[in-house]
């Protein structure tokens, strides 16, 4: 449906926190001379971005005079201000001038890239604009979230300092305030440790296979020398740290244990526990075994002697040390690890990776810093002093607040930006699952589960970006962007603060700027999306569609044909009643724009019935609702495309209303298969009977047997044949495994149930 356009004024992103419009423009070309009030560092370093800026327009110079007068750009941090210290005040056409006032040089630095935004964007490429003025207006801004990140995975692909600064630059220009730098894992180390130059002179490097699929590599070769790789030297980490402190943002450094450690092995086998030389991992191969062991003294000599360099390059307050997908399979067999579990009075390998933790959470407390970790932290009990970043869902997020802990939220559905960001089929391709620039828009950092009290030990969220398919700078620019833009807004205005499509306007005119800064970006998502829509009972179904090009036409058919530029145009929800297939696509400037999407809406007896949940699903898997077991629409293979309901090591356990006695022939239920997203198929499916919705007859019950290990994504469809049974009230439940097998890499975890469709015939 075609949206009226609600153009903002002035056009900025994210969105200050009060805008208010004035009276005519203030012109830039007659600003006389830069004005510090108090001549202090921060105003003299906030001067000079103006100073570099403004330059195609006219040489300004920087002065301390106590008197201001018209034409001037005053800047002033007051300490003393009740301004938030991150918050500024910029007032445009005040007295003919322009005052930036905060408390702090973090704030300074905000305004400045707020006022950059109102400036025309040929200013981006040091090129005189024709339009010079900008709208004369008051704004008062501070962010809700005191942390504000990106994510950076160098592992898997090395990237250079050249495109790191580039990098942090993105980071500054969204007001953002953190750089998370993954810097090892098992597919190269990344920094230099001069204590140990064997992790960059051999960790550091891999068997190239850049030119075969990430989760196809072929194994390494006699002879073959590892070529593909590098590192960053301690200068040129000295060197991007000072880059990005300039910039406002604090550089974390990840470095991963217990497990993802495996490219340490190929330097220094002795840490592992079965002490054999691994070669760097080329590609992807699970599960990875691998890992320090926990048992030997050594280890923790190596890990406190790598933080202690670590500490030295990074100022900043927080060490990140990963802690996730630690495999345990070694330290079940290892005498050390079990010497080291029964001295320690610990319950099992669980409690061991918690005492790990801790080990080292003491010796980076005792320099005088902060320990993050994934939230697999919090398994065997989280280290005192941790802050968790919740990324396994919301789940750890929410305990580890509960339990006064500080965390940071970047779930897989909204935050990890190496998903799909539209359709797979017109994608370059992604590591796997479906994040929209509107979903990563819809995401709240705080759930609704949490208390006011609890709710403040969330510090903020952030984007990741792994990069298994990410080989160069342009395609993590397309990655990110406008991702990143999405998630800049949430973090410093709050979730709901303005609508997609006041934020989608906005965007469009800020990818322009994106265009003048030489900035790769996606398109976004031309794929239209079809939904059910339920009305009231006896009102009948209805299909939605939508697009995040709010100003787009969409046209559609369910004549089984092609939409085209002629076809119907999509006003208002469309009624089905019978099985229908429709197919849509986005037409701009009268051109199909995107792919054709096409979804058939099966018309079955227990279509738009109410669904009892004995077992409710995970909120955050909850596809269209309670409705979707009975929506007709079956999902993809891509486990987040809003079709597929999820339970977590849990079992589907529904019952189904038909409303009166029918003849029941056939049932057939669709599940997700997803190995790689921890994704099992039931080990059994039954389904049961009944006229009062109280005793209950079984009727059938399946056995499923698991596909391929690691095999691709798929629907798996479970038939009921030859019911020849009256009811009114039909239960299924399906059995979730539970846990992960052997073989997998999250072996001993707990595994995914997805459903999509119950069709009774």
């Amino acid at each position: 449906m075609v949206q009226a356009r609600l153009m903002p004024d002035p056009n900025l992103i994210p969105l200050p926190s009060s805008i208010k419009k004035l009276p005519g423009e203030f012109d830039t070309q007659l600003i006389t001379d830069i004005v510090l009030k108090n001549n202090s560092k921060g105003e003299k370093n906030c001067a000079k971005l103006f100073q570099g800026y403004l330059k195609p327009i006219g040489d300004i110079s920087i002065s301390s005079m106590k008197e201001t007068q018209e034409n001037q750009l005053i800047i002033e941090m007051d300490t003393s201000s009740q301004i938030d210290t991150e918050g500024y005040s910029l007032l445009i056409g005040k007295d003919n001038a322009i005052y930036l006032i905060a408390s702090a040089a973090s704030g300074l630095f905000y305004g400045f890239q707020t006022f950059r935004q109102l400036c025309d964007m040929s200013l981006e490429n040091g090129i005189k604009p024709e339009k010079t003025t900008i709208p004369n207006c008051e704004i008062r801004d501070a962010p809700r979230f005191s942390y504000r990140g990106m994510h950076l995975d160098v592992s898997r692909h090395f990237f250079d300092v050249s495109f790191i600064k580039t990098y942090i630059d993105m980071i500054a220009f969204h007001k953002m305030n953190v750089f998370h730098w993954h810097l090892t894992d098992d597919n190269g180390w990344r920094i230099e440790i001069k204590k140990y130059p064997g992790l960059t002179d051999k960790s550091a490097w891999r068997v190239d296979r850049t030119h075969e699929p990430w989760k196809g590599w072929s194994p390494i070769k006699p002879n073959e020398s590892p070529t593909y790789g590098g590192f960053y030297t301690q200068d040129e980490i000295k060197e991007v740290v000072k880059y990005a402190s300039k910039r406002n943002i604090t550089v974390i450094p990840e470095i991963e244990m217990p497990g993802h450690t495996s490219e340490v092995f190929a330097a220094y086998p002795a840490l592992s526990c079965n002490k054999n030389i691994v070669p760097v991992n080329p590609g992807s191969y699970w599960p990875n075994v691998d890992i320090f062991c926990a048992g030997n003294d050594d280890v923790f000599t190596f890990l406190e002697n790598i933080l202690g360099e670590i500490i030295e390059l990074f100022p900043g307050d927080y060490i990140h040390i990963g802690g996730d997908e630690a495999e345990k399979i070694y330290w079940k067999t290892c005498p050390l690890c079990q010497k080291r579990i029964s001295e320690e009075g610990l319950k099992d390998e669980h409690e061991l990776q918690s005492w790990f933790i801790k080990r080292i959470e003491k010796f980076i407390i005792k320099n005088n810093k902060k320990m993050i970790g994934w939230d697999e932290i919090l398994e065997g009990g989280l280290a005192s002093s941790a802050t968790v970043m919740s990324w396994r869902g919301v789940n750890g997020g929410i305990e580890s607040a509960r339990g006064g802990h500080d965390v940071i939220m970047c779930p897989t559905s909204h935050c990890y930006f190496d998903h799909y960001q539209a359709a797979p089929e017109f994608s370059p391709k992604a590591f796997g699952g479906y994040t929209t620039l509107k979903k990563v828009y819809s995401f709240d950092p705080i759930p609704e589960e949490l208390s006011k009290n609890e709710a403040k030990y969330i510090l903020g969220g952030q984007g990741n970006l792994w990069t298994e398919y990410v080989q160069t700078p342009g395609r993590a620019q397309y990655r990110v962007l406008p991702r990143m833009t999405a998630l800049s807004e949430v973090l410093w205005a709050g979730s709901g603060s303005y609508t997609f499509e006041n934020f989608y306007y906005r965007l469009v005119e800020i990818e322009k700027r994106f265009d003048q800064l030489g900035w790769n970006y996606a398109p976004g998502s031309f794929t239209v999306s079809i939904q059910p829509e339920f009305k009231p009972t006896g009102k009948g179904f209805y299909i939605n569609l939508t697009s995040e090009k709010p100003d787009k036409i969409i046209r559609f058919t369910t004549n089984g044909r092609d939409p085209t530029r002629d076809s119907t145009a999509f006003l208002r929800p469309i009624m089905i009643n019978q099985t229908t297939t429709i197919k849509a696509a986005l037409f701009i400037d009268k051109e199909q724009a995107g792919l054709i999407s096409e979804k058939t809406i099966f018309a079955h007896k227990a279509l738009g019935k109410k669904v009892k949940y004995n077992n409710m699903y995970k909120k955050r898997y909850a596809g269209t609702g309670d409705t979707t077991l009975v929506d007709g629409i079956s999902g993809t293979t891509v486990y987040n495309d809003g079709f597929w309901q999820g339970w977590e090591s849990s079992d589907l356990d529904v019952i189904i209303d038909l409303e009166k006695v029918d003849q029941l022939n056939k049932i057939s239920i669709g599940f997700l298969e997803s190995h790689d997203s921890w994704i099992f198929l039931p080990t059994q499916v039954s389904f049961s009977f009944s006229n009062d919705g109280i005793s209950f007859e079984l009727g059938q019950k399946i056995n499923v047997k698991d596909g391929k290990k690691n095999s691709e994504p798929n629907r798996y469809l479970v038939e009921a044949f030859e019911l020849k049974t009256q009811a009114r009230y039909v239960k299924v439940k399906a059995k979730n495994q539970r846990i992960c097998p052997e073989w997998h890499a999250g072996s001993g975890e707990k595994t995914w149930l997805f459903c999509d469709e119950i069709v009774i015939e």
